[in-house]
This record gives C-alpha cells, sequence and structure tokens, in this order.
C-alpha cells in the first residue's frame, strides 16, 4: 500500500508504477521524519535529507490535519538546496520551475503541499495513470526500500560514489524523459 511521501524517493515511484491499486492511502497517523514529510537528495557535500517542517501542535494526530510551519523561511531555503545540488544537471532547466512553484507556494497542510508534488511529478515523469486519494480505508504508514538500484549518471558523480535511492527528483534531474524507462527497468 502506498501512502503520499513528500517528493517520494526511487522507491516510492517504482511502487506507485507497479501497485495494482488506483488509490494511494492517506487514512494513518502522523509519522516524525518519514518519507511524509522529507526527502533526500544529493549536494556537492554528499546526501542531504530536507525536510518540510509542520507545526508541533498538530503532529500527533492524523496526516491529513498535519499543519505547515511557516515560522521561517524554508521554502526559499529548501528550494535554495535543490536549485544548489541540479541547476548543473541536464535537465533543471526543463522540470525546475514546474517543482519550485509548487515548493513556493503557500500549501496549508503537508498532505496539500504532497498531493500537488504528486501531480506535478507524474507529468514529469510521464506516468501512465494518476492515482487518487482514499480517505476511507484505515491503513498504518508504511514505506518501500530497494536496496539495489542500477546506477545513473548523477551531477556530483566525479567526487561521490553512485548514491542509490534518493528523492524521484534526482533521477528526473539527472535522466529526464528516460526517467520512466529508469523505474520500468528496476528489477525486484
Amino acid at each position: 500500500m502506498n501512502n503520499l511521501h513528500c517528493i517520494g524517493n526511487i522507491s516510492y515511484w517504482h511502487a506507485i508504477l507497479h501497485q495494482e491499486s488506483n488509490f494511494i492511502y492517506i487514512n494513518h497517523t502522523f509519522q516524525k521524519q518519514s518519507y511524509l514529510s522529507q526527502f533526500d537528495i544529493m549536494t556537492s557535500n554528499g546526501r542531504l535529507k530536507l525536510s518540510i517542517p509542520t507545526k508541533k501542535s498538530s503532529r500527533k494526530g492524523m496526516f491529513d490535519k498535519v499543519l505547515i510551519d511557516y515560522s521561517n523561511n524554508w521554502q526559499v531555503e529548501l528550494w535554495r538546496s535543490i536549485q544548489n545540488a541540479y541547476s548543473k544537471s541536464p535537465f533543471f532547466l526543463y522540470y525546475g520551475y514546474k517543482i519550485e512553484e509548487v515548493i513556493l507556494k503557500k500549501h496549508v497542510t503537508l498532505i496539500n503541499l504532497n498531493w500537488e508534488l504528486y501531480r506535478i511529478l507524474i507529468k514529469c515523469i510521464h506516468m501512465p495513470s494518476i492515482m487518487k486519494l482514499d480517505h476511507e480505508v484505515v491503513v498504518m504508514y508504511n514505506h518501500n526500500n530497494l536496496n539495489k538500484l542500477s546506477s545513473y549518471p548523477q551531477v556530483f558523480d566525479d567526487r561521490w560514489d553512485f548514491e542509490s535511492n534518493l528523492s524521484i527528483i534526482d533521477v528526473l534531474f539527472n535522466l529526464g524523459p528516460e526517467t520512466i524507462d529508469y523505474l520500468l527497468s528496476i528489477r525486484v
């Protein structure tokens, strides 16, 4: 079962692509320090975990009630991190502005931000179908993690060994329209 991750890593998108159901399940509690509000990118200094700050008062309840905390300028900092990491990638120019627009928009809830990111990434990746959110089925939060992924060119591969299972934007900015082919080529 798939939950609605923030951007999502390669394992997540592989699971979405191969899921038999047309639903992403959101009727579960929020898990702090999880892929619901975090994602990993590759920078000149190595792997970096980026987080969407949430209001403490809303973290102990259901995922769809978690509010985003705008008490600091996290959107600009987060986008700057992505931009610094990927501006030299082959496809940043083609997709970056679309993701930037979503990140810089002021969403009230985490689920709204994640859903909008999901919808824009579906279009960028050219996934064959769009899932629907399921508010009814009660599920436990889970995340998929594939251990062995084939390598692809990364921006800092002259400094760092291949870093596996980063967020899908790493693949998108480095492979562009071949992202869907990469996801389809993964064997579990």
